[in-house]
């Protein structure tokens, strides 16, 4: 007995997973940044993105680890941005940053408000910011004294966050972030 495979629908190509895979990230991106996380059904994500519904399910677990992908592929976006950023004085650095930041804050602010109720996204926050934190530890003016090192870092990356969440305007962003350069020089001794 022989046994007849079906063949796609001639409506249909076939697709690579990772290029439909990364259909989804990007359909759930635009929904997600542009709605926001939870007013937003996995159905419309797929409607975006061209599949049914089930076929999200193909990809990803669930809504989290969907918005996992979107939040590494903005990651590294952002990286990939950021080389020759790093080059430019500090402030301007963090201006950067919180620009970069805002561009997205819905997504910000759904991290926040899901870290207490999904493991996945608790890691992938705590993963952010120690990047966030090496990043700036890195572009310090010179070393900073141990014992306030760590602390003077949260500082930083704390105000950015308060920065990007309240929406402060680009006058105010500048000064702080000038503000915040100017105290890691003198606890640098510069």
């Amino acid at each position: 007995m022989s046994v007849k495979i079906a063949a796609m629908p001639s409506n249909r190509r076939a697709q690579p997973q990772a290029e439909k895979r990364a259909e989804l990230i990007s359909a759930a991106r635009d929904l997600f940044v542009q709605d926001g996380y939870d007013p937003t059904p996995m159905n419309r994500i797929a409607q975006k993105a061209g599949v049914t519904p089930n076929t999200i399910y193909w990809y990803f677990k669930d809504k989290d680890e969907l918005l996992l992908a979107v939040l590494d592929a903005l990651l590294q976006e952002d990286m990939a941005a950021y080389d020759p950023v790093s080059q430019w004085p500090l402030a301007d650095q963090m201006v950067w940053l919180v620009g970069r930041l805002r561009q997205t804050s819905t997504l910000m602010a759904t991290v926040h408000s899901r870290i207490r109720v999904s493991p996945a996204l608790n890691e992938w926050h705590d993963r952010f910011h120690a990047l966030v934190e090496a990043l700036l530890l890195a572009q310090l003016p010179g070393p900073l004294p141990p014992a306030s090192r760590d602390a003077e870092i949260r500082i930083i990356c704390f105000a950015i966050e308060g920065l990007v969440s309240h929406q402060i305007d680009p006058v105010t962003t500048r000064q702080t972030c000038e503000a915040l350069a100017a105290r890691c020089l003198v606890l640098a001794g510069r």
